[in-house]
């Protein structure tokens, strides 16, 4: 089954014009239009850049709203990287821009402004002959004014894909449901909602690449109480931290319970989802180190600040669907200004550095604003 639905995605869309469908209607050109273009331009090329590179979890992140609600990120990257994997293709170009009102088959919503974008492709065939594909991709703005694209060219295909790589997940997290939510954290247990989709999210995310995902252990230590990791002892009042001798992440209870109280429910996922990236980031090789001197060796700062980029990442796929309110990251970006930027007195190399309150407001901002381009980080 699957084999056959790749054939038909290969031979009948041209790998990225799986979101192209035949209603539009051209507007006229005037000086908005010019800027519409501009804008749908940029970002096109943006999307069709990370397409190339096989880059699909950024590629991801720049999707319409709208269209992540409908196609989980799992469905997408998945279809793309196995398309990808049976064909060589290039960096595709783009030949063409109209404004248009475009009517998206999957739902049947029509968006107007929105933009036709025509690009070619090279593609290798099996008998290494090099030819050139031509097709189209469709964007629209979201309420922000970010210019996103569309996957699908019909209910059935996306229903296809979902079928086929949307239900990966068997995440081993205990009591975890294996799926990203659609609900928001705070309906039902905030703790174990946040712990399954961080594990779900990141199980999608890693699943299409070279490296494997495990989950982690997750250890509450309760008011009072001392457990002793594989890294040390932890004792209440240390917050929350990330032990890769055990693959675990201890979490400070009290903590926890003192940000849900006075209402910073997302500053307490926040330190969640900063602790799993670092169980991420030592999954894909990656070490803290005084002195780097090859790829996967970084500067404590660095590390931090990839870890603050990547829960960012999350937040903005969790913010796309619906699961927290848009004003959750500013929060997250407050309980940094006011509670985690390293005292002057740690220098920016020092072996414990996190970075100063800007810098790991920076980092969160540009994972949530940018996605995993922000982050210095290709999976």
């Amino acid at each position: 089954m699957r084999n056959r639905f790749l054939s038909l995605l290969v031979i009948g869309i041209m790998l990225l014009g799986i979101a192209a469908p035949a209603r539009a209607q051209t507007t006229a050109v005037d000086a908005t239009t010019l800027q519409y273009q501009a804008l749908a331009g940029e970002a096109a090329r943006n999307i069709l850049t990370l397409a190339g590179s096989r880059d699909f979890n950024s590629m991801y992140d720049l999707m319409h709203p709208d269209s992540k609600e409908v196609a989980p990120r799992s469905a997408v990257v998945g279809l793309f990287d196995a398309a990808y994997s049976q064909s060589q293709a290039g960096v595709p170009q783009v030949i063409n821009i109209e404004i248009v009102d475009y009517t998206w088959p999957v739902t049947g919503e029509t968006y107007s402004p929105a933009a036709r974008v025509t690009f070619v492709q090279p593609i290798v065939d099996q008998n290494g002959q090099q030819t050139f594909a031509q097709d189209a991709i469709y964007l629209a703005p979201d309420a922000e004014g970010n210019w996103g694209w569309f996957f699908g060219n019909s209910a059935e295909m996306v229903q296809a894909a979902i079928d086929t790589y949307g239900n990966t997940n068997t995440a081993t997290t205990s009591g975890s449901s294996g799926a990203v939510l659609t609900t928001p954290l705070q309906e039902g247990d905030f703790l174990v909602n946040t712990v399954n989709d961080l594990d779900a999210f990141w199980r999608d995310v890693i699943g299409y690449t070279e490296y494997a995902y495990q989950s982690p252990g997750v250890v509450i230590v309760a008011e009072g109480d001392t457990v002793q990791s594989a890294c040390g002892p932890a004792t209440t009042g240390f917050w929350g931290f990330y032990c890769p001798l055990d693959a675990k992440m201890y979490l400070d209870e009290k903590l926890l319970d003192d940000l849900g109280s006075q209402g910073y429910y997302f500053a307490a996922a926040f330190v969640i989802a900063h602790e799993w990236a670092h169980h991420v980031q030592t999954g894909i090789g990656l070490t803290r180190t005084t002195a780097p001197d090859e790829w996967n060796e970084v500067h404590s700062i660095e590390l931090e600040l990839m870890a603050d980029c990547m829960a960012g990442v999350w937040a903005r796929d969790a913010a796309g669907r619906g699961v927290i309110e848009p004003g959750d990251i500013e929060q997250a970006a407050s309980f940094a200004i006011q509670m985690l930027g390293d005292p002057d007195y740690i220098g920016e190399y020092d072996e414990q550095a996190h970075g100063n309150a800007e810098q790991r407001v920076s980092a969160i901002m540009g994972g949530f604003n940018e996605g995993f381009l922000a982050c210095n980080l290709l999976i």
